[in-house]
Order: C-alpha cells, then structure tokens, then sequence
C-alpha cells in the first residue's frame, strides 16, 4: 500500500507537471501567436514604411508633371492649335524651358518630353530633353517622328497613345533604353482640350533605379527582401528573376499568387510558399505606380523570436517543474509527517499499548485538524487506560476472592466428607445396635435364664452407649463449628462478591467510550467529506489537499475499526464479569440456601443423637443395676427392650436420613468447587485480557 507521502507527493508532481505543461503549452502557444503576430506587424511595418517611402518618390515624380502639364497648357490657344500646325511649334519655345526646369528639379528624370496630337502639329513638334547618363545635363533633341509609326506600335509610340486612350495619367512599364543604357520607368499625363480633342502629352522617365534603390534597401529579418511585380504577378524587378517572370513559375506552390496579388483585400496579407525547399511568406501592398511591393522572408526567421522564446518558457517550465518537484517532496514530506506519526499512535492503540509517546505530545501543540485530532485520541487512550486499570484492579480483587473461596471450599469439602463418614460409621453402629435389640427380643428368654449373660449385655450397652454419647458430641461439635465456619465464610463472599460485582460494573463504562470515540470518528469522516466538496470545488489546486482529506477519512475509519474491536473485547470482558456474577450468585444462594441449613439440621440432629444417647446410657445404667433383680422386672426389661429397639430403628431413620443430607451436601460442596472453577477460569480470562494492555 502506497503511504500517504507518496501519494502527496505524486500528486504535487502531477499537478505541477499537468500545471507547467498546461502553462507551457498555453504560453508557447500564445507567445508563438504573440510573436508571430508581432513578426507580421513588424513586417507589415517594415512594408507600409518601405511603401510610404517609394509612393513618396513617385508622388513628387507625379507632382512635378501634373504641374508641368498645368504650367504647359496655361496659356495654351486651343483654338490656333486646331487652325495651324505650325502653331504648336511656335508655342513649344515658351515653354521648353519651363520642361527643363522641372525635369532639372526632379530626382531621377532622364528625360523629360511635351508632345502634340500629330493630327493638329508636324510629326516631330514639342519638347524633347534627354541626359546621355545620369549626371550629365538635359540636352534637347529631335523628338521622335509620328509619322514614322503606326499607332498600333506599342514599342515605339506607345508611350504616347496608350496614356491618350487611357485618357488618364498612367505610369508605363520600365523599359531598357538602349540608347543611353538606363533602365527606366515612365509617367505620362494625356491633355485635353475642354471638348476632349486629344492636345497631346507631358512625361518623363525616371531612372527606375530611384525606386529600385528603396526596393533593395528593404531589409526584412536577416535575409529577407523585397521585389516588385505588377497586378498580374509578372515579375518588374527581382534580384534573383528576370523582369517578366510569372511569380508561379518560380515554384508550384506559387501558382495562386496571381489570384493573392490580384485581389487588393489581400494588402499587407501573407501567403505561405516555398522558394529552393526554403518555407517563406510574403506579403504585398500598392504602389501608386500601379506596381506591388513584395516583401518575403523566411518563416524560420520570421518567427525566430517566437522558436527562442518557446525555447526559454520550455527551459523555464522545467525548472519550474524541478523546483515545483523539490517543494512538493518538502512539502509532502512535512504535511504527511504528523499523519504518520499520528497513524503510529492509533497502530499503538490498536495493539493495546497505552503508554505515552513523545510524537503524540508534539502532535497535540500544533494548531489544526491534526492537534485536535491528537488531543481527540490522547483522551481517549487516557480514558481507556484508566478503565483498563480499573479492570485491572477489579480482576485483582476478584482473583483474591475467589482464591479465599477456593479455600473455603476445600475446607468445607473436607469437612463435609468428614461428616459424611462420620455418619456412616454412626449409621453402622445404630445398625448393630437395633441387631443387638432384636436379638434381646428374640433371646429374652435366654437373658431370664442367664443373668450373667444380660450383665454382660449392659455392660456391653453401657459401653455403646459410652461411644455413641461420644460420637454425638464429637458430631454437635463438628457441626457447631461447620456452621460458625460457614456462617463466616458466608459474610466475608457476600461482602467480597459485592464489592467485586459492584467494581465489575466499570466495565460498562467502556461501551459510553467507545460510543464516544464512534462520534468522533463520524464527525471525522464528516469533515473529510466537506474537505473532499472543498477540493473539488477549488479544481485543480485543491487536489493535493484532497488526497490529504482522503487518508484523514482513512483514519478516521481505521479508528472506527479499532473501536468495533475493542467493542468486541469489551463485550467478551462483559460475558466473562456476568458469567463471574453468576458463579459468585449461585454459590451465595447455594450457601445461603442449602448449606447453611444443612448445617443447622446438623447441629439440631446432633442435639438430638446427645440426648438420646444420654437417655440410652441411662437406660444402660438402670439395667446394669437392675440386673440382680432381673427376674422381678424381666417384663419391665422386655418392655424396656422394646423401647429400645423402637428408639434405635427411629435413630438408624435418623442417622440414614443424616447420611443423605451429608452426601447431599457433599455433592452441592462440589458443584459449588465446579463453579468456584469457572469463576477461576474467567478471572483467568480478564487476566489474560487486561495483560495485553500496556499502561505503563
């Protein structure tokens, strides 16, 4: 069986390590959340700044040629524009420096155009300022001739048809100029007239490297970047893809980035995929270029933060479990002690050993359910062990006694075969003597014709009756005695048996105990219910403690058991006192009742048997000295004869009658000794009961 230690302990392991799990895994959980959250906000930051940043670039870009264009249509004759094409180039030389200025004024512009509608201009007319590199100055040159191309031709006027079909400001997409060896990028304003007549074109093109430099400074963790793509997922700038290249081309599980990127709700979202079996998310937001910047990082980056600090709650949850084990084996250890020592005195009480302990006095100092439970069985030991040694005085006492009535018996034994044999002898002797008559009777004849013979008859009598006078008064001692001796014997039992009885009935006293100690141990057991409701209802926390109010129920009902057992033993002292009483009750009644009047008889039969042993010895004495006038009263001596033989049947009725009483008060005198035994053997049994009982 598991001791209570063990089980605490367990359970305080248990509960801390379900505890530092549960715990664990919610704060990994929520900390992986946290800072996956937070690695997304970071990244999303890290695009919405980049972002702001770049439309920041383009929106002066913009700026500077909505404002060009304002600038250049200001003084705009429409009306002439529509009446004469040389109109057109006449007006481009008031404003061609105004071109050059903003271009010169804004960061990045290579060149810097204002074109006219070739159905109202000549096919090269406007404004064309173009830098050979990028530090060099503008120079302005021939601008292209319309009526070279188509206007199907994308390639080559494109830039101007696209943006008057559009009827709208557009950016176009970057293209290499091979010319001057500059990637660029174009934005284009269309003009109009107030009734829609196409006028023509204001753009520049940027050196697309002032919005690829910002791309490439994107850092996101330690070796993610950014890129740029258009709606459709094609590839516009990439350090690692060519410009073009379908983002799901690069990999299987890009194959609905397309879908991803084109749905503006999904700005600033993430999307899982796989680059080189490198697992990564990215994310995209607008540009106001049209384009979108993509940032991609990988996930083992992007929530390194959240793997160390899962690192460190499950590094921090162990050795929260070790100390959580350290003290619960403290704490198991101290909370269980005063149990075990507790449960090492009820195992001594069990085993009927009274004597104080020192762990019971330590116990009984502290000041909880423990302490009132040491002081609850330390009451009860020390009622127990006062009980037990009034029993054990009781069995003293009653081993006394019935040790001087074993005596008294033995005495009364001997006297009573004492008298039984005296009896008998007297029996035979009044036998011989009514022969003796009868023989006179029959022979009276004979004694009228020998005188020697019946002087020798009275003297023979005279000599009977010497004996038989000694033997009555030899019995009416015996029996004066036997009844004095009785009649003492008799006080000294009934006053001993009394006291015995009385003390006998301390017993009882025990049940009121052990009824007492059955309230304690339900009142115990209630409190561990209600310790065991209090538990559950505090969950999981008050599990140890339930354990804890479990082996306090467990004791209590250990107590219990220990009390049904001394009930029982209790109950065998109750049987062995009543069968003692009884003995003792029986053997008063059959001394009072039958002895003592068998000893009355005696002394009265006694009496009788003297005085008629006096009247036969003057009966002897009166025919010794009748003798010589034996002829004269040979009737009277016939006569007297009769007498006497009538006497001496009466006195053998007597004598036999004495003789039955004798044996019958032998056989009593014996079942009284018989009984006097099973007292003996019951005081032997609480002997025997009360030597298992340690008190001292």
């Amino acid at each position: 069986m598991k001791s209570v230690r063990t089980k605490l302990i367990a359970s305080i392991l248990i509960c801390s390590l379900f505890t530092s799990v549960l715990i664990g895994v919610i704060a990994i959980s929520n900390s992986v959340r946290t800072a996956g959250k937070d690695a997304m906000t970071m990244m999303q930051l890290t695009g919405q700044k980049k972002t702001e940043e770049i439309n920041s670039t383009i929106q002066k870009i913009e700026q500077s040629v909505d404002t060009l264009s304002e600038v250049a249509m200001s003084n705009f004759d429409y009306d002439s524009f529509r009446q004469s094409k040389d109109y057109a180039d006449t007006y481009t030389e008031t404003v061609q420096q105004a071109v050059l200025d903003f271009a010169n004024h804004t960061n990045g512009a290579v060149t810097a155009y204002l074109r006219y509608n070739p159905d109202y201009s000549n096919p090269t007319s406007g404004v064309f300022a173009q830098r050979q590199s990028v530090d060099s100055e503008l120079q302005c040159l021939t601008p292209t001739d319309f009526s070279m191309y188509d206007e199907s031709d994308v390639e080559h006027v494109g830039w101007y048809y696209l943006p008057v079909q559009a009827k709208k400001a557009i950016w176009m997409s970057p293209y290499m100029n091979e010319n001057i060896n500059i990637y660029m990028i174009s934005y284009v304003v269309p003009l109009f007239a107030e009734d829609g007549t196409s006028i023509g074109i204001v753009g520049m093109d940027i050196d697309f490297s002032q919005i690829t430099d910002l791309v490439d400074e994107t850092k996101v963790y330690q070796s993610g970047y950014a890129f740029l793509t258009d709606a459709s997922a094609a590839v516009m700038y990439h350090k690692n893809a060519d410009e073009g290249t379908k983002l799901s081309d690069l990999d299987s599980s890009l194959s609905k980035s397309a879908d991803f990127i084109g749905d503006d709700g999904n700005q600033g979202k993430t999307m899982d995929y796989s680059y080189k079996n490198v697992n990564k998310k990215f994310a995209f937001y607008n540009l106001d270029n049209g384009m979108k910047l993509v940032l991609t990082a990988p996930v083992s980056e992007i929530y390194s933060e959240a793997y160390g600090l899962a690192k460190m709650i499950i590094l921090a949850m162990i050795v929260a479990f070790i100390l959580s084990a350290v003290i619960g084996i403290v704490m198991g250890t101290g909370l269980t002690k005063p149990i075990r020592q507790l449960t090492s005195v009820i195992e001594q009480t069990a085993a009927l050993d009274f004597r104080p302990t020192e762990a019971g006095a330590k116990l009984r100092k502290q000041k909880d359910e423990i302490g009132d439970m040491a002081t609850k069985i330390h009451d009860m030991r020390k009622k127990l062990r006062a009980m037990m040694e009034n029993l054990q005085q009781t069995q003293q006492v009653l081993e006394t006694n019935t040790g001087n009535l074993n005596q008294l018996m033995k005495q009364n034994s001997a006297y009573a075969e004492d008298n039984s044999a005296a009896t008998q002898e007297l029996a035979a002797g009044m036998e011989e003597t009514s022969a003796n008559a009868a023989h006179i009777v029959e022979n009276v004849g004979i004694m009228r014709e020998s005188s020697d013979n019946i002087q020798r008859l009275a003297e023979d009598g005279e000599k009977n009756s010497g004996q038989i006078q000694e033997r009555a008064g030899e019995m009416e001692r015996i029996s004066t005695e036997s009844r004095h001796k009785t009649d003492q014997m008799y006080a000294v039992m009934k006053q001993k048996t009394d006291a015995a009885v009385e003390q006998a009935k301390s017993v009882q006293k025990i049940n009121a105990l052990t009824d007492n100690i059955k309230q304690i141990s339900s009142q115990t057991n209630l409190l561990a219910l209600n310790a065991n409701i209090e538990a559950a209802r505090a969950g999981e926390a008050g599990r140890g403690f339930a354990v804890v109010a479990s082996e306090i129920g467990d004791l209590a009902t250990q107590t219990l058991d220990t009390v049904s057992t001394i009930d029982e033993i209790v109950g065998e002292v109750n049987s062995s006192v009543s069968n003692m009483t009884e003995c003792l009750t029986t053997i008063m009644e059959f001394l009072e009742q039958t002895v003592l009047g068998d000893y009355e008889h005696f002394a009265q039969v006694g009496e009788q048997y003297h005085a008629d042993a006096d009247t036969f010895q003057q009966i002897m004495q009166q025919t010794k000295e009748a003798v010589d006038a034996l002829e004269q009263h040979i009737g009277e001596i016939s006569s007297t004869v009769s007498e006497i033989n009538s006497m001496v049947e009466q006195s053998t009725d007597g004598i036999s009658g004495i003789a039955e009483k004798s044996g019958s008060t032998q056989n009593l005198v014996t079942e009284g000794y018989d009984k006097l035994q099973e007292c003996t053997q019951s005081v032997n049994v609480i002997r025997d009961f009360v030597a298992q009982f340690h008190l001292d």
